[in-house]
């Protein structure tokens, strides 16, 4: 997997793992706790309402959340640049979206079956 500024580019039918920290505005660390929620969504663009992966996690690593992208995700994709994003919801249910649409690349594999 490849990840340049917010946009990522991983090939297919490969384990990949996102790690996703947030931060505030002067760059402190503000850690994902009990309550918060990350949803990980990757559509063919954003005026598509049908999502090719999604991904929620609830439950956190020192304070990161650890999106697995498993090969069954991709396995079946095109070759093509894809868009996603990632919202976060605190516990106390302000919504944030702290990575804005962005590439999501599946790139060519050669040992697949």
């Amino acid at each position: 997997m490849k990840i340049k500024g917010t946009n990522i580019s991983m090939t297919r039918g490969d384990s990949e793992v996102i790690r996703v920290t947030v931060k505030d505005t002067l760059g402190n660390i503000i850690p994902l706790v009990t309550g918060d929620t990350i949803h990980f969504t990757v559509r063919e663009n954003v005026m598509n309402e049908t999502k090719i992966i999604e991904k929620i996690i609830t439950e956190f690593d020192d304070g990161e959340a650890l999106i697995t992208i498993d090969p069954q995700d991709t396995e079946n994709l095109k070759f093509a640049s894809y868009v996603y994003d990632i919202q976060l919801t605190k516990e106390n249910g302000i919504v944030r979206t702290i990575i804005t649409p962005a590439d999501f690349t599946i790139t060519g594999e050669v040992s697949y079956d």
